[in-house]
């Protein structure tokens, strides 16, 4: 298993990562490149776009369950199938309680690194947020999501090679800081 399917795993994000199916992945990236266009570029409001897509949604759902039959053989999940144990979308919710309780468990502080790590990681963002906005943050996040697996794939030995030199380099320089730098600073005892 290589590199990337670790990191990435298994699943349709992981298709959509490291382009498996190239019309959808295309799609994805098209898409997210337009609403990224019409909010930054264009000023678009967020939300009346929001809502107005919430209504175009709204009206699709309507027809697809009045006319569907019609049209699509595939029909929309009912509220009573929603509601299910085993539905996607009550799958969805489950993910979302589980992530606002491991939030919850890190700011309760009983493992003091993971919280000043994830204290580190909040200032980061933050610091990046004020240079961004959080509509660019995410769409740099998702186009890097979707290019970089694809260039490590096909340029996989060619980065690993400059990796291992990149790393050799540091190693030998930490060497040389620790023989000339942190070697010559005086400790004191311990006592006792």
């Amino acid at each position: 298993m290589s590199l990337v399917n670790q990191i990435v795993g298994e699943g349709a994000v992981a298709d959509l990562c490291v382009w498996k199916n190239k019309i959808k992945s295309g799609i994805t990236l098209v898409m997210a490149t337009l609403i990224w266009f019409l909010l930054e570029i264009m000023e678009t409001r967020f939300v009346p776009f929001l809502c107005s897509i919430l209504l175009l949604l709204m009206l699709l759902l309507f027809l697809w369950v009045k006319f569907g039959q019609l049209f699509f053989i595939r029909r929309p999940l009912t509220p009573q199938e929603i509601r299910q144990e085993d539905s996607p979308v009550r799958a969805l919710f489950s993910k979302i309680e589980s992530l606002l309780l491991m939030l919850y468990e890190i700011a309760y502080g009983e493992d003091i690194k993971t919280f000043l790590s994830a204290i580190l990681y909040v200032a980061i963002v933050d610091t990046v947020g004020s240079y961004l906005n959080l509509l660019t943050i995410l769409y740099i996040c998702l186009v890097c999501a979707m290019t970089i697996p694809v260039l490590y794939l096909k340029f996989q030995e060619v980065i690993d090679n400059f990796i291992r030199e990149v790393s050799e380099e540091k190693n030998k320089l930490l060497e040389v800081l620790k023989s000339n730098v942190l070697n010559k600073i005086p400790r004191a005892t311990k006592e006792e």
